[in-house]
Formats: structure tokens, C-alpha cells, sequence
């Protein structure tokens, strides 16, 4: 439930283009929950702020290129478990990294296909990825920073419930 709070805050109040905490909750779902709730609650999260969004700013609600919004966290969620499984601190940066930057190509690979900004065409397509370098940018300050936050709080968490299981198995898995 807290990441779903976290994620509609993080989407609805006003914040840098991209500069949200949605890949970090998707990593931190996919690492830490089964992957149908972590699927469900990222789903959840992603439709509760895009019907608030539609509200507040008039966006609209569902598009073609939703659907490479949505699968490209889904995607995100999935890399959590792998992300649990072969876990070390100093692949960490490398790991949200890549995440980051394969969403920035899918996502604007969706903008290039369902949008008539670009033509058709690898020119098209090259535009497209050049015009939207400024996001990559956002993002993965972004990804970054709300990475260290979402995770370095459940590190803290577990350590000051001084839940001892919890705690072992996050160092068993994170450090």
C-alpha cells in the first residue's frame, strides 16, 4: 500500500519532467514482493495517478503509447527479481542505470510508432531519441536519487523494528 501511495504522490504532485519515483518502486516491488502483487500493485499505482492526472491536468487518460508506459515498468518490476537474486552494492548504480535507459528507448520508441511528431522512418526515429535526451537526463537523476531513498528506507526499517529475520534476509540478499 505504501507503494502505491508513494507512486501516486510521486506522479500527481508537481516535479521535474521525469523526475519521479515510479522505475525505483517498480524495482523495489519486483525485489521485494511476489511478482503478481508486485505486478498488480505497480498497475494499481500506474491507474490511480493517470485517472487523478486526467482529472487535475486534463491529460488524457489512455493512449496508444500508454500501453509502452505501462509495460515498460512492468518490464522494470520483473528486472526487480533479478535484482533480489544476483544482488551487489557496486552493480547497484549500473543495474538502475540500464533500467532507466531502457525504458527512455522503449517508452520513445512508443512516442516514435503511435505519435505523428516524427516521420516514419530511422531519421524519425533518431529524432525522436535526440529531441528526448533531456528526459533521459531527468530520469536517471531521478532514478538515482529515489533509489538510495526507497531502498535505504527499508533498510532502516527493517533494522529499527530490529526484525531480525527481515534484517538477515535483506543483508542476505542486499549486501
Amino acid at each position: 500500500m505504501t507503494c502505491i501511495i508513494v507512486g501516486v504522490c510521486g506522479r500527481v504532485m508537481p516535479h521535474f519532467p521525469n523526475v519521479t519515483p515510479m522505475t525505483s518502486l517498480s524495482l523495489f516491488a519486483g525485489s521485494t514482493l511476489k511478482r503478481p502483487l508486485a505486478l498488480v500493485s505497480m498497475l494499481v499505482t500506474f491507474i490511480i495517478s493517470d485517472v487523478l492526472l486526467s482529472f487535475i491536468y486534463g491529460y488524457p487518460l489512455f493512449s496508444a503509447w500508454t500501453l509502452f508506459v505501462y509495460s515498460g515498468f512492468a518490464l522494470i518490476t520483473v528486472c526487480g527479481k533479478t535484482l533480489a537474486k544476483h544482488f551487489k552494492w557496486q552493480l547497484f548504480p549500473a543495474f538502475i542505470g540500464a533500467t532507466s535507459l531502457l525504458y527512455w528507448l522503449w517508452t520513445n520508441f512508443g512516442v516514435w510508432l503511435t505519435s505523428g511528431m516524427y516521420a516514419k522512418n530511422l531519421s524519425g526515429l533518431f529524432t525522436c531519441y535526440a529531441v528526448a535526451l533531456p528526459f533521459l537526463r531527468n530520469a536517471l537523476i531521478g532514478d538515482f536519487i529515489w533509489s538510495a531513498v526507497i531502498f535505504g528506507s527499508f533498510a532502516l526499517i527493517c533494522y529499527y523494528k530490529k526484525n531480525k529475520r527481515e534484517w538477515r534476509n535483506w543483508q542476505t540478499r542486499w549486501i
